[in-house]
């Protein structure tokens, strides 16, 4: 089906993002960092689909967006994120979208409603 890119500092969250993805067919390529990511794209494997956490340590995933976008402008890029204690999910997800993310989602998240946004945003 599609490569996928994820994203997420968390590796219990990749690991349990990147099993529902794989068994829907998927083919995914994990990231912890926003190097990592890098790195990984880097390989000249272009993903089909880049899901990010908005807060990857002491990163963010609008400047990972931002450089995915330069060399990969028609990625889709969902985002990801439970929010953080000093910024409110209302204003990442408007800044989000204001610099192009395709999609912005919320953890936890159900496995249909991940499953069906990868659905709009891939073949």
């Amino acid at each position: 089906m599609a490569r996928i890119l994820l994203v997420d500092d968390d590796s219990a969250i990749r690991r349990v993002l990147s099993r529902l993805l794989i068994t829907a067919g998927h083919d995914v390529a994990l990231a912890a960092s926003q190097a990592e990511a890098l790195e990984e794209l880097s390989n000249g494997q272009v993903a089909d689909l880049c899901i990010l956490d908005f807060w990857l340590g002491k990163d963010n995933g609008l400047q990972l967006m931002e450089t995915i976008r330069l060399a990969h402008p028609d990625v889709p890029i969902l985002f990801l994120s439970g929010g953080n204690e000093t910024v409110p999910l209302e204003a990442t997800t408007a800044l989000a979208e204001m610099q192009g993310a395709s999609e912005f989602l919320y953890k936890p998240i159900s496995a249909d409603a991940l499953l069906q946004a990868v659905g709009r945003h891939v073949k």
